[in-house]
């Protein structure tokens, strides 16, 4: 082959087999591995895709030399020579992404010392890009430098529990890959804060930082970075000092242990992001009546925020009661596209205030209020609170609201033609009360007439058995109710237009 382009080569393979899937394409492996031994124009673009991901080391010590001994562990039983180093160096430069999985006990710790003498100063793979170091061995993280290098910009860890060797082990990490864009220490503890801390300080970076507590000086830094795209923490112990969240095209997520300590923990901070999730971990009983005011307060321009939620990341049966009065600062932000409060119980919110949230966030396109939980408190809120999210916010198209699902008078009041939403897809009524399923398959056929399916609570306790049976029977009616009136409305438009041509006629 005389003219050809390596790139184009590489995306044809890499089309072959692509080593980022998720399952294992044996068949395309083989392939490409017969491409490598066509002819030298297509070896090396061949194994540049063969070995861009690796799930483990595995098939860089069986490359060199290394084999499986009784136990099934990986070891060298012979000393590296200067060949198989350089066989090492030629695979271990194609690799892009590595993985050290949780089963990484068919290593034995003598291999990864030996792997470590790499006679080559830096990285062992000196193009690594992504590393996900998912195993928790203890006396593999001192080994963590070797594989990170400056060309590394995505960082993952998974540790069960944290020892001083790898506190130690992450907390010198900055130097080693600078440029890092990506860290993910989801289930980091307080113990491992200090560490992670002193690295992320050293980070300049960083698009998505997603971690546990973080220190005074990490938070600061974090804050005040203009690349970050996306936020997680866990709120620490103490009080923060002064603290603001400056880039507003940051996603913030954070977990709370329960809305009373975030309620102590934002007293002096201020956000100019535009999206905001709060994950409560527990709840203690008691949700402060000011949440939403200090909330509020904490936003130099609260018009900004885009999203906004509150939502529970373990099961209690302590309920979250949220009333109007409490809500009514939401008002204020008139920008938001999502609000999710559906892991909330919203029984004591009125028509009232979801009538002044539609009016003053005209551009909601993600509602949840109350869906998700069986509460059997009645809710004050009904029709009239629903028809005027309808009415007023026309860009809605996933609305979950816990309501009253009956009818003070005859239900042909709600029957509004400028409340009809046709972009409504998804429509979640929770454990919502009903009475007739006729008359509200009636309405809801008329006001929602694109909804996929109305979703309710399922498998709840025996007050709320006969709320599901009349629920599902909705939903069987829901679909027949709308192709009726479509079809009605179909053949009233031929009959009037036949009417206007014969009128045109005479």
């Amino acid at each position: 082959m005389h003219h050809w382009i390596p790139d184009v080569a590489q995306l044809i393979f890499e089309f072959v087999y692509d080593p980022i899937r998720t399952e294992e394409d044996c068949e395309g492996r083989v392939t490409v591995v017969g491409l490598a031994r066509t002819c030298r124009a297509f070896k090396d673009p061949a194994l540049d895709v063969l070995w861009a991901q690796l799930h483990s080391l595995d098939a860089l010590v069986l490359c060199s030399g290394g084999k499986r001994d009784g136990n099934n562990k990986l070891i060298w039983d012979r000393p590296l020579y200067d060949a198989d180093w350089r066989i090492l160096a030629q695979y271990g430069k194609r690799v892009r992404t590595l993985t050290i999985s949780p089963q990484s006990n068919t290593w034995d710790i003598s291999t990864m010392q030996l792997l470590s003498c790499f006679p080559v100063p830096g990285p062992i793979l000196p193009n690594l890009t992504k590393l996900n170091w998912l195993s928790d061995r203890e006396d593999f993280f001192p080994f963590l430098r070797r594989f990170c290098g400056p060309s590394l910009t995505a960082l993952s860890f998974s540790p069960i529990s944290w020892s001083v060797r790898k506190c130690a082990a992450i907390a010198s990490l900055a130097p080693s890959c600078p440029l890092l864009k990506e860290f993910t220490c989801v289930n980091a503890e307080d113990s491992s804060m200090q560490a992670i801390s002193e690295a992320v300080v050293g980070w300049n970076g960083l698009q998505v930082l997603q971690v546990g507590p973080l220190d005074e000086q990490a938070l600061t830094h974090a804050g005040s970075l203009q690349t970050l795209r996306e936020l997680r923490f866990s709120v620490p112990d103490f009080r923060s000092p002064v603290l603001e969240f400056c880039s507003p095209h940051t996603a913030v997520k954070i977990s709370i242990p329960s809305p009373s300590s975030f309620y102590t923990f934002i007293q002096n901070i201020h956000f100019s992001t535009q999206r905001l999730h709060l994950f409560c971990e527990r709840y203690d009983g008691m949700f402060p009546e000011l949440f939403f005011s200090r909330l509020k307060a904490c936003f130099r321009n609260p018009g900004e925020l885009l999203e906004l939620g509150l939502v529970k990341t373990i099961h209690h049966n302590r309920s979250i009661i949220l009333s109007s009065i409490m809500l009514r600062p939401l008002v204020s932000f008139k920008g938001l596209s999502y609000l999710n409060l559906a892991d909330l119980c919203t029984s004591h919110i009125d028509d009232t205030l979801l009538e002044e949230m539609a009016v003053s966030c005209p551009n909601l396109h993600d509602l949840y209020l109350g869906d998700k939980g069986r509460w059997l408190i009645a809710p004050l809120a009904t029709f009239d609170g629903v028809v005027s999210l309808l009415k007023h916010c026309r860009q809605l198209s996933s609305l979950g609201i816990f309501f009253s699902a009956t009818f003070k008078s005859d239900f042909t009041d709600v029957l509004q033609a400028d409340a009809i939403n046709l972009n409504i897809r998804n429509f979640s009524v929770g454990a919502s009360p009903i009475s007739d399923p006729m008359n509200v398959t009636v309405v809801l056929s008329s006001l929602i007439p694109n909804a996929i399916c109305i979703n309710h609570c399922a498998q709840g306790s025996a007050e709320l058995q006969d709320m599901e049976e009349k629920w599902d029977t909705v939903n069987t009616w829901f679909k027949p109710f709308v192709s009726a009136r479509k079809h009605s409305w179909e053949q009233g438009w031929l009959e009037g237009k036949a009417v206007v041509e014969k009128n045109a006629i005479a």
